[in-house]
């Protein structure tokens, strides 16, 4: 199973079923329910910022 972190939360998201995906600058980013996508899609540079700290963490 390969992992990613959902940009927004924080949480970890199965790549190989993950339904909710947005590419950004090339890169796609999963997400582990609707709400954390429309947010990131809203303003991916907030999520992408390293000073930003995911709200689930």
């Amino acid at each position: 199973m390969a992992v990613a972190i959902d940009p927004v939360c924080g949480m970890q998201v199965d790549t190989e079923t993950a339904t909710l995906t947005s590419e950004h600058d090339g890169t796609t980013y999963y997400f582990c329910g609707k709400g954390c996508k429309l947010d990131f899609d809203e303003d991916p540079d907030t999520y992408l910022d390293p000073a930003y700290t995911p709200h689930g963490m």
